[in-house]
C-alpha cells in the first residue's frame, strides 16, 4: 500500500513543478477538506473571468483540482498517483 501524504508534506510541494497526464503543472495551493492539490499548467492557458455582474474583464490562468485521497480516505486517489515530481 502506498503511504498517504500528510497535509504538511503536501504544503511542501507548493511551487513545485510536476508532470500529470503528459502535461507540466505547478502546485499553487493545497486544500485540506477534502485533501486536494490545486495546480496550474506551466504552458500559457487562460480563461476569461467575469466580475460579479457577469461582465468579462480579465484573463486568468486556469487551474486543475486533483484529489489526493480516494473516497474512503485511506489511500492515494488514482489520479494523484499519476503525478510525477
Amino acid at each position: 500500500m502506498t503511504p498517504v501524504p500528510s497535509l504538511s508534506e503536501l504544503e511542501g510541494y507548493i511551487g513545485q513543478v510536476f508532470t500529470w497526464k503528459s502535461e507540466r503543472y505547478t502546485v499553487v495551493e493545497i486544500i485540506d477538506q477534502p485533501l486536494t492539490l490545486i495546480a496550474q499548467k506551466t504552458t500559457v492557458q487562460s480563461a476569461i473571468q467575469t466580475d460579479v455582474h457577469g461582465r468579462a474583464h480579465r484573463e486568468v490562468r486556469t487551474t486543475t483540482s486533483i484529489s489526493v485521497l480516494n473516497t474512503d480516505g485511506t489511500e492515494p486517489h488514482p489520479e494523484f498517483s499519476l503525478i510525477q515530481f
